[in-house]
């Protein structure tokens, strides 16, 4: 006969117990403590095996802000035209070197005496100091302290100092045949209105008739050859047969405006970048000082350095953060442009040029780490197709701003996910959502994302994606490719 002791029986179904228990915790202790970027390099991997890859290539390197480690790396060192997201080098080193107090600078002054009576014996000069903010609104504040003066009328001539920059009017390697878009202006010291104007054309009531135009702001220096017409289709789209065209080589900004549009259609606006925008702005401000001192007698406008014995009348400023935030917010050009003119002024007060601003930006490279002969920078705005960076590059400036005490300066300019600039419409309703903020980049064949976002353990991730070498639309490319990833990293 066989006796079991049931006091062992139990003793050893609670040892059982125990052990299973302590393996059951060893295991699960050690999934929880797996670090993310185990998850990450899978869910990453597997998102670039997309037969879209197998033309395209794309590079990707995600850094742990707050753990401080690389989490994700895949063609990081590989060079690629960076588009828009070269901004990211431009906004970080002037935030770095001129700081945040910085301040964008136009003057106004004058030369000779008032009489009496109010008339200035004497010339009138405008200088510009790289403010891409600058509007008609800010001539309009001149004038009225002219009045202030005691200025009544002129009589002399007006001048525009451009002296502070070069006379290189566009990037290198800008494409020619975007001459006449919004997105690449004319360059110049004093880009007034930035250096665009709006043309709106606004369709008859009847068909057969000329729709009417006009221009913001109006000015005699916009000549605009009117050969469109109304036609009665509701479903015309109001821009589709519009066709607007000037001279490549004249250097002037006559615009000749053919095809139809609907009547049904609404007033369509285009914006065009003006040619010589330093006659630009002469010409605005005489037409506004001829309406408000009808009495003057203006005998020139053109370029001149303002003397040493000037009086100023006053100054037009911009706090850098507001040139910075439509760099990044809207990726507008201009201002990077502006920027980086502004950098290399900064450093040779002489004169300015992109060559010296670039120089400036490759001081902070290198004390990153990286030389010259590691990247190509041409221009500030990313626009031209001879910029080549890489992921790591990136990184490395988004982890120096991340250190910096200019950091929410750079970073509250930078798009939010689903909410404002070029990533308004992009990633809602996902984890990315009002969490990334990210600096978008477009060109042909190539479109990027970097910037910083939240990941779901509470940890700040630094990331850059760079495609390119592919025939989809960037738009399209950035929806189905670029976004997902940035999605997983908040995931």
């Amino acid at each position: 006969m066989i006796y079991v002791n049931f006091l062992n029986i139990v003793k050893i179904k609670a040892i059982t117990e125990i052990r299973w228990f302590i393996c059951a915790f060893i295991y699960v202790s050690s999934v929880v403590g797996q670090p993310a970027s185990a998850t990450l390099q899978e869910r990453l991997d597997n998102l670039l095996r997309d037969d879209f890859y197998q033309y395209a290539t794309a590079g990707v390197a995600v850094y742990d802000l707050t753990d401080q480690k690389m989490l994700y790396v895949h063609n990081e060192k590989r060079l690629a035209r960076p588009a828009s997201n070269m901004k990211i080098l431009t906004s970080a080193a002037a935030l770095s070197q001129l700081t945040s107090r910085y301040t964008f600078r136009t003057g106004l002054y004058y030369t000779g005496s008032i009489d009496s009576a109010g008339r200035l014996l004497g010339d009138v000069y405008l200088k510009g100091g790289f403010d891409p903010e600058l509007r008609s609104a800010d001539l309009d504040r001149f004038i009225a302290r002219m009045k202030t003066a005691g200025i009544k009328s002129i009589e002399g001539n007006l001048f525009l100092d451009v002296s502070m920059g070069d006379s290189t009017f566009w990037g290198k390697a800008w494409s020619w045949d975007d001459d006449m878009e919004a997105y690449q202006p004319y360059l110049s010291p004093m880009p007034l209105n930035k250096g665009i104007a709006r043309i709106r054309v606004t369709p008859a009531v009847s068909a057969g008739q000329a729709p009417a135009i006009r221009t913001e702001p109006e000015s005699s220096f916009i000549q605009i050859i009117n050969r469109s017409t109304t036609v009665q289709r509701s479903s015309e789209p109001p821009q589709s047969s519009l066709r607007f065209s000037r001279e490549l080589v004249e250097g002037n900004n006559r615009i000749d405006i053919s095809g139809v549009i609907a009547s049904s259609a609404g007033t369509y606006d285009r914006r065009i970048s003006l040619k010589n925008p330093n006659n630009y702005v002469l010409t605005i401000f005489f037409e506004k000082m001829m309406l408000e001192f009808p009495e003057s007698n203006i005998q020139t406008c053109r370029l001149s350095v303002v003397p040493e014995n000037a009086v100023n009348i006053g100054y037009v400023t911009r706090n850098i953060a507001d040139v910075i935030n439509p760099v990044n917010k809207d990726s507008d050009n201009l201002n990077a442009e502006m920027l980086l003119y502004a950098l290399g002024y900064f450093h040779d007060s002489e004169q300015s040029s992109t060559e010296k601003g670039i120089a400036a930006v490759q001081q902070m490279m290198s004390q990153l780490g990286f030389q010259p002969n590691s990247y190509r920078m041409v221009d500030g705005s990313g626009l031209s197709n001879q910029n080549y960076l890489s992921p790591e590059i990136i990184i490395a400036v988004l982890r120096h701003m991340h250190q910096s005490s200019e950091f929410e300066i750079f970073r509250q300019s930078l798009p939010v996910a689903g909410v404002d600039g070029t990533l308004s419409n992009r990633m809602r309703n996902t984890a990315a959502h009002r969490n990334a903020t990210a600096k978008t980049g477009s060109l042909t064949s190539v479109s990027a994302l970097s910037g910083y976002v939240t990941a779901k353990n509470g940890n700040l991730l630094a990331f850059s994606i760079l495609v390119q070498n592919f025939v989809d639309r960037a738009a399209a490319v950035s929806v189905n490719y670029i976004d997902k990833i940035c999605v997983a990293l908040a995931e």
